[in-house]
């Protein structure tokens, strides 16, 4: 236990299902080898299809741009490999639809690493450069809903963000991915929280984690630094508590009004492992290439029935 308590304060009802935590939450984020075939979707989120700009047997690099956002409510894609474009075509999404996506070859004994890009200094970039560099980055909510990220921190015209919450709940069984984030990648996390509170003006952050996690909290609570404002909560464990409007009223007590949403409260909430990115990626101006997934034996699966 840190030197901070619990945060009892929590949402009614709610339920317990098994966690089933255990075969991952202590391994380390690690990279795997390249697939012999990437395919590219042009939708991996909530908004417009990206627009490709490669073409077949065209030779790419890892971060390089090979789709642009179609529109505001878009964001870009960027190779994920250093290699070839093989082919342009219809391929499958994980909504069982079809849609125009990329095929990519790697190169043989193609490296992780990624180019260097045009940097986005938090001293003199404004809100807007921000909100812009968030989208140019590709960057869409992490926590399951991929919602284009620079459109949920546009604070409206007469609303104001007090609050700033990242949640790192992940109440979801057998997820350990935001866990590990926090245990891995508190650096970028703080990065991105700078980043954030320039762009949405707030002035107090929250962070929201679950009780059976306590070794994140207790972690990004040592490494904090001392001149942000940021508050860890540590909540009870249940589910759905990663459901933002559940975790607002669990860390401040604050009901989301029935069709409003979180800045009607004053609030803007980011996941955890969207926000490191934002630290990751907006100093080096890169483009978003991988994401952190967890992965676990079907015996797992087996143990929990």
């Amino acid at each position: 236990m840190g030197f901070f308590q619990t945060y009892t304060h929590t949402f009614k009802h709610g339920i317990h299902p098994p966690e089933n935590k255990d075969e991952t939450n202590g391994l380390p984020i690690r990279q795997f080898p390249f697939a012999k075939e990437l395919i590219i979707p042009m939708s991996q989120h909530l908004g417009a299809p990206a627009q490709i700009i490669v073409r077949e047997g065209q030779e790419v690099y890892r971060g390089q741009l090979i789709a642009r956002a179609a529109s505001y409510m878009s964001v870009p894609i960027h190779s994920p490999v250093s290699g070839t474009v093989t082919r342009i075509g219809m391929v499958p999404t994980l909504a069982g639809s079809m849609i125009e996506g990329v095929y990519l070859q790697p190169f043989p004994y193609s490296g992780q690493e990624v180019a260097e890009g045009t940097p986005v200094l938090l001293e003199t970039a404004t809100p807007e450069e921000i909100l812009q560099a968030i989208q140019d980055c590709g960057i869409v909510g992490l926590g399951g809903a991929a919602f284009p990220t620079h459109v949920k921190l546009k604070v409206p015209e007469g609303k104001k963000c007090e609050y700033l919450i990242l949640n790192g709940i992940e109440c979801e069984p057998f997820l350990t991915t935001d866990h590990r984030v926090m245990l891995e990648q508190a650096e970028d996390i703080y990065m991105g929280i700078r980043y954030l509170m320039k762009a949405t003006g707030a002035q107090k952050v929250i962070i929201g984690i679950e009780a059976n996690k306590q070794d994140a909290a207790d972690h990004l609570e040592k490494v904090k630094p001392d001149n942000l404002p940021v508050t860890i909560r540590v909540v009870p464990v249940k589910y759905p508590q990663g459901s933002e409007k559940m975790l607002i009223t669990s860390v401040l007590g604050r009901e989301v009004p029935s069709g409003g949403l979180p800045i009607d409260v004053g609030i803007v909430t980011v996941n955890i492992a969207t926000t490191a990115e934002i630290g990751r990626l907006l100093p080096h101006g890169r483009g978003i290439q991988e994401r952190v997934i967890t992965m676990c034996s079907t015996m797992s699966v087996l143990k929990a029935k």
